[in-house]
């Protein structure tokens, strides 16, 4: 039988033991719901601030962002969208609280203004507290209007963005022209564009939500050429003509801008081929022979196209270029002569 006295201390224990773990658990759940303060770096929020802290707002520049799923959403495909920055300016610097929250809404008037505002632009939650915010576009709300508001925690002073959606491009292809055909340069195949024709390229703009505004075309176009040629002298007398010499390699990228002109108007690129490669020629002198007159004239032209160590002839490059986007895209084609008429060698044969 457990004697009376033992039996008296072991109750007194256990009661003490479940009074101190009962405040042990009632400190752990006080300290779990205290609410977390937000300080930025640096900042020391019990100092006295100022009265009157005004807030000016810059925008950084546009980067895009492919975002991977979420983990309980791990079906979904990738999430592609936009993100610019915007920095608070508080004013004067002097401000000791310069914490700030970050908001955005649909304007009053913004046809999207029933659509959930989040499905098209967000505000990322790490901006909360920072000067500088971060705003994603998730897809176009082209017509609509958003305004971005940075709030003060301190005299809860306000400083707005605009965000408007006009389609900024961030990509370019150039559709070919309708009616042309390849022509096998050895290992790769280009476009055939012929001597003396003009042709109409399609500038097709893109970017992640596939809308594109209408005011971008603005551009740079510059011609180059892959590739060598081997021009030579080539002389003609009243006694006949013939090649003098023909070593010269000469890298077509330094004669390209010979044979085309090009030019951009809105979303079109237009090419005009002016002449044919075999036209292209160095200088060209004329000599008198002394004692009877007889001229001879001395052309350092074109003698052959040469085919490359990739084992292609040479071929010319347009690009087109966005002057401050900077993104590009390019044409590649070579030129050649347009079959004027054919004939034979006998009108008719008689068997």
């Amino acid at each position: 039988m457990i004697n009376k006295e033992k039996f008296k201390w072991i109750a007194v224990f256990t009661a003490l033991f479940l009074l101190f773990a009962g405040v042990i658990t009632s400190l752990a759940i006080a300290i779990g719901n205290k609410p977390v303060e937000v300080k930025t770096e640096g900042q020391d929020v019990s100092a006295a601030a100022e009265d009157n802290p005004m807030v000016m707002l810059t925008m950084g520049n546009a980067t895009i962002f492919r975002a991977a799923p979420e983990v309980s959403k791990v079906d979904t495909p990738e999430q592609v969208y936009v993100s610019q920055t915007v920095t608070a300016t508080i004013t004067p610097s002097t401000v000791v609280d310069k914490y700030v929250t970050w908001s955005v809404a649909w304007a009053n008037d913004a046809p999207l203004k029933d659509k959930n505002i989040s499905d098209y632009i967000k505000v990322t939650d790490d901006s909360q507290g920072n000067l500088t915010a971060t705003v994603n576009c998730y897809k176009s709300f082209k017509g609509s209007k958003a305004i971005l508001t940075c709030t003060t925690r301190q005299g809860g002073k306000t400083g707005t963005v605009n965000i408007v959606y006009e389609g900024v491009p961030s990509s370019m292809s150039i559709t070919a022209p309708t009616g042309v055909t390849k022509y096998n340069l050895g290992k790769d195949s280009v476009d055939l564009l012929y001597v003396g024709k003009s042709y109409s390229l399609n500038l097709a703009m893109d970017n992640i939500f596939h809308s594109v505004g209408s005011n971008f075309n603005d551009f740079t176009v510059t011609v180059s050429g892959v590739g060598s040629v081997t021009c030579g002298s080539y002389s003609q007398s009243g006694r006949g003509a013939g090649w003098s010499s023909h070593s010269n390699i000469v890298d077509f990228n330094k004669i390209a801008k010979e044979f085309v002109t090009c030019s951009t108007s809105g979303n079109t690129l237009s090419i005009n081929v002016t002449k044919s490669l075999y036209d292209y020629y160095e200088s060209k002198e004329t000599k008198i022979v002394e004692g009877n007159g007889e001229t001879t004239t001395y052309t350092n032209k074109l003698y052959s196209i040469n085919t490359d160590s990739d084992g292609n002839k040479p071929y010319l490059i347009v690009k087109v270029q966005h002057k401050t986007l900077g993104f590009s895209a390019q044409y590649k084609f070579f030129i050649g002569e347009e079959v004027s008429k054919v004939t034979t060698s006998k009108a008719t044969i008689t068997f």
